[in-house]
Parts: C-alpha cells; sequence; structure tokens
C-alpha cells in the first residue's frame, strides 16, 4: 500500500523535461534517459545502461544483487571493467547502499550514485531523503523507481521528481 500511495504523489509532483532549468540536468533527461533505445531490463537497469554509454564510465561498482547484472551490462559495454573501488557509478538497492558504507565524500566530480527502490518503503524513502541532503550531494534526480545522486561541484544543489 506504501508504494501505491508513494506513487501517486510522485506522479502528482514529479514533472517531465519541460519542468526542468538545470541544463545538465536537462540534457540527462533527453539526450539519456528519454532517448530511444529498446531494452528489454527492469527500469533501475534501462537507467544504468543508458547512463554508462551518456556519461561514457568505463568502469563501474556493482553492489548486493545488482553483481549478476554483470554479464547484461558487458552486453552493451564489452570494455567496461568491474571494480569494487570505483567511485564513478554505483548502483545498488538503496538499503544495500547504507549497509555498503559508501563514502559519499569520495566520489570523483563526474560520479553517480544509482540507488533502486527509493519508494519500496517508508524507511527506504527516509534513507533517500537523508542521502539526497548530504553536503556532498549536489543533484538528486527521484524517477519513483529508482534515484540518481550526482556530486558535482558546480551545480547549484537541486532536486528533481522526473517521470520515465
Amino acid at each position: 500500500m506504501f508504494r501505491f500511495i508513494s506513487y501517486i504523489k510522485f506522479i502528482l509532483t514529479s514533472t517531465n523535461q519541460h519542468g526542468v532549468h538545470s541544463p545538465f540536468v536537462y540534457d540527462y533527461i533527453t539526450k539519456c534517459l528519454y532517448k530511444k533505445k529498446e531494452l528489454k531490463h527492469p527500469t533501475t537497469l534501462k537507467v544504468l545502461i543508458k547512463s554508462i554509454g551518456y556519461f561514457k564510465y568505463d568502469a563501474i561498482r556493482l553492489i548486493g544483487d545488482y553483481k549478476t547484472s554483470e554479464e547484461i551490462i558487458k552486453q552493451y559495454y564489452p570494455n567496461i571493467s568491474f571494480t569494487e573501488n570505483n567511485t564513478s557509478i554505483i548502483i545498488c538497492n538503496i538499503s544495500e547502499a547504507m549497509q555498503a558504507n559508501l563514502d559519499i565524500s569520495t566520489f570523483s566530480n563526474d560520479g553517480m550514485l544509482l540507488l533502486n527502490d527509493i519508494h519500496a518503503s517508508s524507511k527506504n524513502l527516509k534513507t533517500w531523503e537523508h542521502l539526497k541532503e548530504l553536503n556532498h550531494v549536489r543533484v538528486s534526480i527521484d524517477m519513483f523507481y529508482c534515484g540518481a545522486l550526482f556530486f558535482r561541484k558546480e551545480q547549484v544543489k537541486e532536486h528533481f521528481k522526473i517521470r520515465i
């Protein structure tokens, strides 16, 4: 029931690219997330696959359940490497992010933390709210199914709710 109510709230408060005034986020939405690419995977994995290509990441860290996605990612990016100490792009379930003791301050300026299931429970949503308020986080994008945190020092701190 929580997820359903959370989804209704999300739909009422979210926007598409027309409500975005940040050039970085607008380009990410229109040139990456909304770009038509036939992918038959769960939404969060689609966001990850598109983001790797858009930002040209060459290494990724998979935590928890996402360790099984390595072969799928290799189909699209055969030269990508998987490492435990990568701070460019990390993907995990939001509950695993806290258990992994991620040091947000070590992310690169172009780094991205992609978190799955941010609206699955009230605990996950509280964790998301906490993470997006951290000082090193500059941009947060709530896409209901997942959330992306960016660490761009040149960016003004902003939060977006985007329908994908």
